[in-house]
């Protein structure tokens, strides 16, 4: 997995996505790592709501839709 950090390792994003396995067969993971990023970065992560309607520019062949989610509530919660 590329690293979105200087240090090499993974982002927070990246991390979460991997523990609430919210990638699966990979297709759509780079444009909803990045949605995520930036969507935390401009504080759009307040309600559940919110984070679908700032994803939902991003389709997911496999539906790891809840699985996103989950990974993005993570890390706008400090995780």
């Amino acid at each position: 997995m590329e690293s979105l950090s200087e240090s090499g390792t993974p982002h927070p994003v990246q991390a979460a996505f991997a523990r609430h396995d919210a990638f699966q067969c990979g297709y759509c993971t780079p444009g909803q790592i990045m949605s995520a990023v930036s969507l935390l970065a401009e504080g759009r992560a307040g309600s559940e709501e919110e984070i679908c309607e700032f994803m939902s520019g991003n389709l997911c062949r496999c539906g790891a839709y809840p699985n996103i989610r989950k990974a993005i509530r993570d890390v706008a919660a400090g995780g």
